[in-house]
């Protein structure tokens, strides 16, 4: 008789562990220091770009373990304290006004933060039998 080892992974198990929102602030980062402008067709990759991770950090924040949970969480918030320092190292030190693209992005990476921890609050109660 011998053992079967199941492994569950490949590309749910990468998915699911990288932090997906700090691609924004990487690239609005990137942007600022090679000085690219977001008008036009970059600042139209931005946007699909934010929203395709901002749902897959939706579907990632499904069914989750508590180890899951608080690692989602804490890059949610780092990304949320990312954003905030771009937006006044932009408005501050550099003396420019944000652009639509930075608000954007910073709206996604809010909507990220405040709708995982309830999808995940919701999917718990749905695999707990708990009525809502």
């Amino acid at each position: 008789m011998s053992n079967l080892t199941i492994h569950s992974g490949g590309v749910m198990s990468i998915i699911s562990k990288f932090p997906w929102m700090l691609l924004i602030i990487g690239f609005l980062l990137v942007a600022e220091y090679m000085q690219i402008s977001l008008e036009g067709t970059v600042g139209y990759a931005f946007i699909t770009v934010a929203v395709i991770v901002l749902f897959v950090e939706m579907f990632k924040s499904g069914d989750v373990s508590p180890l899951s949970f608080l690692l989602d969480q804490f890059w949610a918030v780092v990304a949320v304290v990312l954003a905030s320092g771009l937006l006044t190292y932009l408005y501050f030190v550099e003396g420019r006004d944000p652009s639509f693209f930075h608000w954007i992005g910073f709206a996604i990476i809010l909507a990220d933060a405040l709708l995982n921890p309830f999808n995940a609050f919701r999917t718990a109660l749905r695999n707990l039998d708990v009525p809502g």
